[in-house]
């Protein structure tokens, strides 16, 4: 079996932007191919596998897509402008926004002809006028990609064209059981899934069980919106990476959970869950002996939100983790242990 640090290395370092994540969705089939019945890509680009299993219906879903940046335009010297690969209604990028600043850091845009690196770049230093020293509010027009290219055509040499998408692109690193990188929303919950694919008990199994890997969910839950009718499910449980309190200047009450301490079941977030389902998860915790950290966030969603709306009985567990929509993503591999522990015993438990 993969070591789990080696597991989230291969999944958070495999580039998968919103509206182009078939590289993930091509690695998670190959992955998934020997241990489901059934295997099915929807037009949406979702992954969608019958594992096995009898009893109701219930769909475990991690998203594909990481934050990403979209290539608005070539100039003539050689530099490349961006815009975000998100919902953007501040129409601007700013350090304390809910996607880190991304100036400064190794940049990869996905083209046609393949990837080609390059560097999320902005003036600096001794170039600066005094107003723009003075500017406090950045537009998306004050951050470039420097491609190495001295002209529009050198860049378009390299297959790059408007509509490309782009993503951070550092190597995921870890410091003791301590893991950051990229992409840890939400790849290391489908690193979770895999390690469920190895070790649980088809022959016990409680549930008639579905995996979908969803697609473009930083965009707006576009890969959820349709699972939840494709999957054909009656019951569903998000996986995805949650908030923490344990950085300086979070107030605990606001993100309880920390690094560490085991998953967290969601009670609510912008949506509400399944009442019946999330009590059935805490039970199952206790009575494993799993800890779990119950945990309720105001400014957070995913696509257990959709799966919702759609008439799911829907629950949500996430794996803590500091420093989200950043280049610097960390979790904690006691966590994600715990989490695929917690998982395959609430599959394997009939109520």
């Amino acid at each position: 079996m993969t070591p789990l640090f080696d597991l989230i290395k291969t999944y958070t370092e495999l580039p998968g932007p919103g509206g182009d994540e078939w590289i993930v969705q091509d690695f998670v089939q190959e992955r998934w191919r020997p241990h489901v019945q059934e295997m099915t890509l929807t037009p949406v680009g979702n992954v969608i596998a019958r594992v096995g299993g009898q009893g109701p219906r219930l769909m475990l879903a991690a998203h594909a897509d990481e934050i990403c940046f979209v290539v608005k335009y070539i100039d003539d010297n050689g530099f490349v402008w961006i815009a975000s690969g998100q919902r953007d209604p501040e129409q601007r990028p700013t350090l304390r926004s809910s996607v880190f600043l991304p100036w400064g850091h190794p940049a990869l845009i996905l083209t046609e002809t393949g990837p080609v690196a390059c560097l999320f770049a902005t003036l600096t230093g001794h170039v600066l006028t005094p107003a723009q020293r003075a500017m406090t509010q950045p537009t998306w027009n004050d951050i470039f990609l420097d491609v190495g290219a001295s002209s529009r055509a050198e860049v378009e040499d390299q297959g790059i064209q408007i509509g490309d998408r782009v993503i951070w692109n550092p190597p995921t690193r870890r410091m003791g059981d301590f893991v950051y990188g990229k992409a840890m929303d939400d790849r290391v919950c489908l690193a979770v899934m895999e390690r469920l694919l190895a070790e649980v008990d088809r022959e016990r199994l409680a549930y008639e069980l579905v995996f979908v890997s969803t697609v473009q969910e930083e965009i707006g839950l576009v890969g959820a919106e349709s699972a939840a009718e494709a999957a054909g499910c009656e019951l569903a449980i998000a996986l995805d990476v949650g908030l923490v309190g344990d950085a300086p200047g979070v107030d605990a009450r606001d993100a309880s959970p920390r690094l560490g301490g085991g998953p967290t079941i969601v009670h609510k977030d912008l949506s509400n869950y399944s009442r019946p389902l999330t009590r059935a998860l805490m039970k199952t915790a206790k009575e494993a002996n799993i800890p779990v950290q119950p945990a309720v966030f105001a400014f957070y969603g995913s696509d257990a939100s959709a799966f919702t709306r759609h008439g799911l009985q829907a629950a949500l567990v996430v794996v803590p983790t500091r420093y989200t929509h950043s280049p610097f993503e960390m979790v904690h591999l006691t966590d994600v242990e715990l989490t695929v522990q917690l998982l395959k015993r609430f599959l394997e438990t009939r109520s």
